[in-house]
C-alpha cells in the first residue's frame, strides 16, 4: 500500500506537468479535453461543468464495462486542478516549433508514465482510463482500448467544434504503445473477463 500510495503522489503533479506543457506547446490538446471544448462550445455551458458531466459518463460507461472506480480518482480531480495552473506558470511558452516540439513530445511520454503510475495503484484512475481498462477486461488489446478510449472523445469532440491540433493525433496514437511499454516495465497485467470468470470458477464450492 505504501508504494501504491508514493505512485499516487508522483503521477498527480506529472499529469498536471504534462497537461500544462500541452497548452504551451499549442499543438493541440489531450482527445479528452477535446470533447469537453466540443461540447461547452455547443451547449454554451461552462467549461468546469462539461468537464464534469463529460467524465461521469466516462465513469459510468467505463464501470459498466467492468473498469475500477476508486477513492483516488476523485481525490485525483482535485488535486490536480490546481497543480495545472501552477505549472502553467511556469512552463515557459515560446512560438518557436523547435520548442513547442518538444514539449508535447515530452508531455506524452510524461501523461503516458503517469497514466502507467496511476493504473498500477488500482486506487482509482481518471475517466479515459477507466473507459480502456473496462475494454480491457472485455478483451480488447491494451493499445486498441487506448486507441478507442481516446479516438472516441476526439472524433465526437471534433465534429462538435472542439480544439484539435497535429499533436492531438500524434498523442491519441503514441499513448497506447506507451502505456503498454511502461505496463510491461512495470511487471503489471490489467485484469480481464477470462481472467475474473477463472477466478470465480476456482473460488466457487463444489456442487
Amino acid at each position: 500500500m505504501r508504494t501504491r500510495l508514493w505512485r499516487l503522489v508522483i503521477c498527480w503533479p506529472l499529469v498536471a506537468l504534462g497537461i500544462a506543457m500541452l497548452l504551451r506547446a499549442h499543438l493541440g490538446v489531450a482527445p479528452f479535453d477535446v470533447l469537453s471544448t466540443g461540447t461547452t462550445k455547443a451547449l454554451g455551458w461552462p467549461f468546469s461543468i462539461v468537464y464534469l458531466a463529460v467524465s461521469l459518463v466516462f465513469y459510468a460507461v467505463g464501470a459498466a464495462l467492468g473498469g475500477r472506480l476508486g477513492w483516488a480518482s476523485v481525490v485525483g480531480t482535485f488535486v490536480i486542478s490546481p497543480l495545472i495552473s501552477v505549472f502553467h506558470a511556469l512552463v515557459p511558452e515560446s512560438p518557436a516549433l523547435a520548442v513547442r516540439i518538444p514539449l508535447m513530445a515530452g508531455a506524452t511520454v510524461i501523461l503516458a508514465v503517469a497514466v502507467c503510475l496511476v493504473i498500477t495503484t488500482e486506487l482509482g484512475a481518471g475517466p479515459t482510463e477507466v473507459f480502456m481498462l473496462g475494454l480491457i477486461r472485455r478483451g480488447t488489446p491494451l493499445v486498441v482500448a487506448r486507441w478507442v478510449s481516446d479516438g472516441l472523445p476526439l472524433v465526437v469532440g471534433a465534429l462538435l467544434g472542439g480544439a484539435v491540433g497535429v499533436g492531438t493525433i500524434i498523442f491519441g496514437f503514441a499513448l497506447g504503445p506507451l502505456i503498454k511499454l511502461g505496463f510491461r516495465l512495470l511487471h503489471y497485467v490489467p485484469p480481464r473477463r477470462a481472467d475474473l470468470d477463472l477466478v470465480i470458477a476456482v473460488q466457487a464450492p463444489p456442487v
